[in-house]
């Protein structure tokens, strides 16, 4: 039992070396890839593929008077509501509260974005008239007197007051009952080939890393059962000595007795 317990501790000692070693090795890179910032206590975490100070193109993010934001030369600087890395995507909000403004101005096509949400035409019209046909719904932040703004489904007749001066796949049309300017301007994004072969590398690393955690846990586990079981064969053999001691010392007294009665 001994010499089983102290094999225990030897086994589980070394494996502890060795996956403490392995961990060290791969933390570094790990580290370098998730350490993360933030530009308030409440904003959104910062980490790969964002950067705030970075060489990876389209995924700077600035911070302004304790806001996260990110800049498109189509628009102009969008405020970052949330980053969620798992499911890759991004929720923005349009600092001029204006979401078909966006809808209406942002390019993606030289970014690494796309939108998140499924996407349908529609067309923007321009009225010199208010229409007050319920098919139509005024955009009021890109309106203004004798301009009247309009999104519709393509196929539906234009008035001879209106003029359809672009169609663009926006995730929804106006509507007043859309409050939340959020709404729609969840973008999802695409690594490069280069990074995109990285980014999996990471997630590896990251799965790697928390299973050498979980397996140096376990050995722990297993190292403290080992060193506990020894401790409990000690004690018992050191008992059991201890005992064979007490049962020979009146055994040795009477055996003087025992010779003077023979003798």
């Amino acid at each position: 039992m001994a010499s089983f317990t102290y094999f225990s501790f030897f086994f589980f000692f070394i494996l502890l070396l060795v996956l403490t070693f392995q961990t060290s090795t791969t933390k570094a890179t790990y580290s370098s890839y998730h350490d993360s910032s933030k530009c308030s206590h409440d904003g959104p975490s910062i980490h790969y593929p964002f950067h705030i100070k970075g060489s990876l193109p389209g995924f700077e993010l600035l911070c302004k008077e304790n806001l996260t934001t990110i800049h498109f030369p189509s628009y102009g600087d969008l405020v970052v509501k949330s980053i969620s890395y798992d499911t890759k995507k991004i929720q923005l909000l349009d600092p001029k509260n204006c979401v078909h403004g966006v809808f209406l101005n942002l390019n993606l096509s030289s970014t690494p974005f796309q939108y998140y949400h499924v996407l349908k035409n529609y067309t923007y019209l321009n009225c010199s008239t208010k229409l007050s046909t319920p098919s139509f719904t005024e955009v009021p932040c890109l309106s203004a007197s004798g301009s009247h703004v309009y999104t519709v489904d393509p196929e539906l007749h234009v008035p001879g007051s209106c003029n359809g001066f672009k169609t663009v796949a926006i995730p929804f049309e106006y509507s007043p009952y859309i409050s939340d300017n959020s709404l729609g301007l969840a973008l999802t994004w695409n690594l490069p080939h280069s990074e995109e072969r990285k980014d999996k590398a990471i997630s590896k690393t990251t799965d790697s890393h928390t299973t050498r955690y979980t397996v140096l846990g376990l050995s722990m586990c297993s190292l403290a059962v080992a060193i506990a079981l020894m401790m409990i064969s000690i004690i018992k053999v050191t008992g059991s000595t201890w005992n064979c001691s007490e049962k020979e010392d009146p055994l040795l007294q009477s055996l003087p007795n025992v010779y003077s009665t023979i003798f």
